[in-house]
């Protein structure tokens, strides 16, 4: 059985270094990282960790193509989102324009590629063991729906997944609720994170 994990929101890598220092993941998972800020450099940053990470400049969306992205300025914003001081503009709370993500301290709108996740789930061997972390600002209500739909989130066996209803005025905690008895309903373990 093939290990693969696939990091939703790189970042900086924080998370999936978190995840490799606690033991979730280690050197046998083919490891896929997607984050759609190019200013976080992550083929620069990958070649700094210790193991084998296929990068993917890309926003976890519900379709191949491009999409318009709001890029966090974090000294604007005043969130405290780590930086290497290289980039102002590699904040945690860019998103994908037109979710309803709304946060402060946004730059102007920069067109990205993103890619239908569902799809890139799809293209792995069906008795894959798939752990996802899923950090992707707003996206992830739409993300999600979409795997549900087409029944490919079956195919996740660990979802770490974290919310921004917060920063979505058409979002609440029923609707995250809602959400993660759907995920669940079809055998994947939801853990909250973040």
């Amino acid at each position: 059985m093939k290990n693969i994990f696939l990091d939703c929101g790189s970042h900086l890598f924080e998370g999936l270094i978190d995840f490799y220092r606690k033991g979730i993941i280690d050197n046998t998972f083919e490891i896929h990282a997607f984050e759609a800020n190019p200013a976080c450099r992550i083929h620069e940053r990958a070649r700094q960790i210790p193991l084998k990470i296929q990068c993917h400049s890309k926003a976890v969306w519900v379709e191949d193509g491009f999409v318009f992205f709001n890029q966090e300025n974090h000294k604007k914003s005043r969130t405290g989102s780590p930086t290497d001081g290289v980039s102002d503009i590699d904040g945690w709370g860019s998103s994908v324009n037109g979710t309803g993500f709304t946060h402060p301290g946004y730059e102007e709108k920069i067109k990205i590629p993103a890619i239908d996740f569902a799809g890139f789930v799809q293209g792995f061997p069906s008795d894959a063991n798939i752990i996802c972390k899923m950090d992707i600002e707003g996206s992830e209500y739409e993300v999600l729906r979409h795997m549900i739909a087409t029944g490919v989130v079956s195919r996740i066996k660990i979802l770490y997944l974290e919310f921004h209803e917060r920063f979505m005025s058409n979002e609440t905690k029923e609707s995250e609720a809602t959400l993660v008895r759907s995920i669940e309903e079809t055998g994947v373990k939801v853990i909250l994170w973040g």
